[in-house]
């Protein structure tokens, strides 16, 4: 018991002791945050700024204008129209050489990397025109600083009279089957107009729907022959047909069609009319003059009973 008395003394001794220690060391922390570094205080002199104040004497001239008279109106009209067209000159003769260089380089370009451009030239006319283009481009360089806006336009127009038909035969490559889809809408279309029309109007007959069918036969027809002779036509030749006569074929099979929308219904022929009023007048003339002989019969004889009274 003695052993074990000792041990517990011994371990409230630690107790207290690790108690002392954890307070000490609070005890510290607290000490070192009163303790601040103290900072050392400078002065400094303001510099006094100082204002002086002079007065200055101004003078102005006024130029002595003179109003305009007639005289001085025309020549600065003059003078400002004269410089009016020598700027659009300058921007005319711009534009030209921008024109001129732009198509160079924009056609060497499709020359080269476009297909549509290839299927619609040869290899030849791509290679003379591809010369073509680059001596046109080694001109500009040299000497086109100088050229005035004719040569320039003239320039330009020689190298389409080449470019033009091949960007042509492209733009139709690609524009032509749209438009014979858009023609064999349009026929569908109107043959069902008609179909629906001759039901509505049951007095149309085929000398009124003829109007309509034999413009749409006959572009049907038209479609068949010239779309066959394309597929035999290589596209670096010039096309069969173009977009635009199909196009142009519209129009006509529209106004028949509201030619046929227009037909009025026939009315009765005027004969008919005046033959059955002339039968009602002779059926009301005989039933008028059988009226008139009854009622003179009627008359003679009520004479003749008067006649046997008095007697």
């Amino acid at each position: 018991e003695e052993g074990e008395e000792g041990e517990e003394g011994e371990k409230k001794e630690g107790e207290e002791k690790e108690g002392e220690g954890e307070e000490g060391e609070e005890k510290k922390k607290k000490k070192e945050k009163k303790k601040k570094p103290k900072t050392k205080k400078v002065c400094t002199m303001k510099e006094e700024k100082r204002v002086r104040r002079v007065a200055l004497s101004v003078s102005a001239e006024t130029p002595d204008i003179k109003p305009f008279n007639a005289t001085a109106i025309r020549e600065t009209k003059k003078i400002l129209k004269e410089y009016d067209e020598r700027e659009a000159k300058i921007r005319e003769r711009a534009s030209a050489f921008n024109a001129l260089e732009s198509y160079i380089y924009v056609t060497k370009e499709k020359l080269d990397d476009n297909e549509e451009v290839k299927a619609c030239s040869t290899p030849e006319l791509r290679e003379k025109f591809s010369e073509e283009l680059s001596a046109m481009s080694t001109w500009l360089d040299d000497d086109g600083w100088e050229a005035t806006t004719e040569v320039l336009a003239d320039k330009l127009a020689q190298l389409k009279l080449t470019g033009d038909p091949i960007f042509f035969r492209v733009k139709q490559q690609l524009e032509r089957p749209e438009a014979v889809a858009k023609a064999k809408q349009m026929l569908a279309a109107v043959d069902d107009a008609v179909l629906n029309l001759t039901k509505k109007m049951t007095w149309l007959n085929e000398s009124h729907t003829q109007i309509v069918t034999n413009k749409t036969d006959n572009l049907r027809e038209w479609l068949a022959n010239v779309t066959e002779e394309q597929e035999s036509t290589p596209a670096y030749e010039d096309p069969a047909f173009t977009a635009e006569e199909v196009y142009r074929k519209f129009p006509a099979i529209e106004d028949s069609l509201k030619r046929l929308q227009r037909v009025p219904k026939p009315t009765p022929p005027k004969k008919e009319k005046k033959e059955k009023k002339k039968k009602e007048e002779g059926e009301e003339g005989e039933e008028g003059a059988e009226k008139k002989e009854g009622e003179e019969e009627e008359k003679k004889e009520e004479k003749e009973e008067k006649k046997e009274e008095k007697l």
